[in-house]
């Protein structure tokens, strides 16, 4: 999955982040996509991934799995974003308990 949390965080390009700074685009002369991960670009300059429409089916087949023919908690977790680690993910990643397949394969 791309890491959206972790992407254009990099502090050697991008300082405070997470701030509002439109002026730091003015004299910018670069490319619209030189801070765009791979297969996040333009489709028009050839800038995808390879295996991007794989990936997707994949991530579709992923989803419906946990979200339509999955019983599942979610417990209190620790939700705070390392923006060191890369990806940057919550400290305590995703935790589910109780998983339960459903038997008729949907909700």
């Amino acid at each position: 999955m791309l890491d959206l949390w972790g992407t254009n965080r990099d502090p050697r390009h991008w300082s405070e982040a997470d701030a509002f700074q439109p002026e730091r685009f003015i004299n910018w002369q670069g490319n619209a996509f030189s801070f765009v991960t791979q297969g996040g670009g333009d489709p028009a300059e050839g800038h995808r991934c390879p295996g991007e429409r794989l990936a997707t089916e994949l991530l579709k087949v992923a989803l419906r799995r946990l979200t339509r023919e999955t019983e599942y908690a979610v417990p209190a977790q620790d939700l705070r974003i390392d923006l060191s680690r890369m990806p940057a993910k919550p400290e305590s990643g995703l935790v589910i308990s109780d998983v339960t397949p459903l038997a008729d394969g949907y909700r």
